[in-house]
């Protein structure tokens, strides 16, 4: 029987974090960040989640005639996809929030099967406004990051439609969407002008024109030239609007943004001395009798006390069983703290740079935990931590692969690592390059001045899940950090630690660990 599928996708073409107006959220409940579905003729939906969220993705489905398939690192969506689809069905995707690489992938490996686009709703218009970067912030201008660009690729012309790299080249900013800093604008840079589409309040910025939206497509139809674009972050819509569209290999802005200036290093570490400060204060206000969802209030109250303008993505809180869940963010208000469980907090703001900032820690409420453990499971993730921040790499795979060394034994009673160790951090918290992961196809050189976090973790579902989180730069040949905030001493076992390790552990817990 030939089946016409419908493919529901988490994000839309303006946001980079989840949107609740997405059919996904809609259809499904699933509110997790990253996540596709099916829905066939009938109605019947398939889930595909990847190992962050299978716990998740259970959770929010349960009661609903939903299908959840569990992915495992090593298998994307299209893996599955390829197991559901026939050869004669019909897939349609959402044009306006599908890439044209993931379309042209679909293209080649669903043999036989149709891919129709179908346009969704634009989201309402809203009354938003952009905001400018200081200069000491930045460390460069927009016009000569333009330049720049333009030297990049010879001037060529060419179309931004990355919301991040938009904001990034502007040194604009807005914080109107919870969880992000960026602007809603795609940027066209021609020859001998520069056109910013945007609908939002924006501050003239000279040599910039600013046009509504709605001038997009009447000013890209009537360009003949060749326009370049970034097949990875243009959507099939904007693509279908260029005439002659050239793509080129390498998102260009995305390299200039992954170095940061050393006013922004400047700024980075002046906002994660102000989140490592929200931390100490929320830290002495744990107590038994706190629910989630107050504890989630408390520390996001200390992040704005202590200069944030937002979180720079939902704020990740899950006491005990709940922390196995690896992006657990529902805040239950019944689930009580009590004295000797764990509190898994992964958080970060957004300050006056809005640049995101990154950190997870794990708390103990009293002074033992209920079970041994769970401190041998704290310390072996302590362990893999130390060793991939203090150990000198200057690749990003090989940090990974001493982590997954170190943390597999544990799999034997079930506790999993089942994701990266890291990801670049930039105006969005998830940033690339670089990218720490197994994947050898994502292996990078670490260059100067990149910001990346280092997260291993371990996770057993229904017992409880321990990650340890930092972000830091590269410099010279070693990883300077960010965060300095200390490790929890009541849940360490030292004996599980070499010796070398607890001089490393003596060092971070001094805040030695950058002299």
């Amino acid at each position: 029987m030939v089946e016409k599928y419908t493919l529901l996708k988490s994000k839309d073409d303006m946001t980079l974090e989840h949107n609740k107006n997405t059919l996904l959220y809609l259809k499904t409940g699933f509110s997790g960040t990253a996540g596709e579905a099916i829905e066939d003729s009938e109605g019947n939906i398939t889930l595909f989640v990847d190992p962050r969220y299978h716990i998740q993705a259970d959770n929010e489905t349960k009661g609903k005639n939903i299908r959840v398939i569990k992915l495992d690192m090593k298998t994307s969506p299209l893996d599955a996809l390829k197991t559901i689809l026939k050869s004669d069905d019909t897939l349609c995707i959402p044009s306006k929030s599908t890439k044209l690489s993931t379309y042209e992938i679909y293209k080649k490996n669903l043999k036989g099967v149709k891919i129709l686009p179908y346009d969704t709703e634009d989201e309402p218009a809203k009354n938003t406004k952009n905001e400018e970067v200081k200069p000491e912030i930045s460390g460069m201008s927009y016009d000569k990051k333009i330049e720049k660009l333009k030297k990049r690729i010879k001037n060529q012309n060419i179309f931004i439609s990355s919301l991040e790299d938009v904001s990034y080249l502007l040194n604009l900013r807005s914080y109107n969407t919870p969880n992000t800093s960026v602007i809603k604008g795609k940027l066209l840079i021609l020859d001998n002008k520069t056109i910013l589409f945007t609908d939002s309040k924006t501050p003239a910025l000279k040599g910039i024109i600013i046009e509504p939206f709605k001038k997009l497509k009447p000013v890209l139809f009537k360009i003949e030239d060749e326009i370049l674009i970034d097949k990875n972050t243009i959507t099939l819509n904007d693509f279908n609007l260029i005439k002659n569209p050239k793509a080129i290999r390498k998102n260009p802005v995305a390299l200039m943004s992954s170095i940061k200036t050393k006013n922004e290093i400047e700024h980075y570490k002046s906002a994660f001395k102000r989140l490592d400060n929200a931390l100490y204060a929320f830290r002495a206000q744990i107590k038994p009798g706190l629910s989630e969802y107050r504890l989630k209030e408390i520390f996001e109250d200390e992040l704005v006390k202590n200069g944030a303008k937002c979180t720079s993505f939902k704020t990740i809180l899950a006491i005990d069983d709940n922390s196995s869940s690896i992006h657990y963010s529902n805040y239950d208000k019944k689930k009580i703290i009590k004295e000797g469980d764990i509190l898994l907090l992964d958080c970060g703001g957004y300050y006056e740079g809005g640049y995101a900032t990154d950190i997870t820690r794990v708390f103990l409420c009293g002074k033992k935990p209920k079970n041994a453990k769970i401190k041998e499971i704290y310390t072996k993730v302590l362990k893999a931590q130390l060793n991939a921040f203090f150990k000198n790499f200057l690749e990003t795979k090989p940090m990974d692969d001493i982590a997954r060394k170190i943390l597999k034994p544990a799999e034997k009673e079930g506790f999993l690592f089942p994701h990266s160790l890291g990801h670049g951090v930039g105006i969005p918290v998830h940033q690339a390059p670089p990218t720490l992961t197994v994947n050898p196809k994502y292996n990078c050189t670490l260059k100067n001045n990149m910001v990346f976090t280092i997260e291993p973790g371990l996770y057993k579902e229904s017992e409880f899940g321990i990650r340890l989180e930092n972000t830091v730069y590269f410099n010279k040949g070693k990883k300077i950090t960010l965060s300095k905030f200390p490790y929890e001493e009541s849940l360490i076992d030292k004996n599980i630690l070499t010796k070398q390790e607890q001089n490393w552990l003596k060092t971070w817990q001094e805040g030695k660990m950058n002299e």
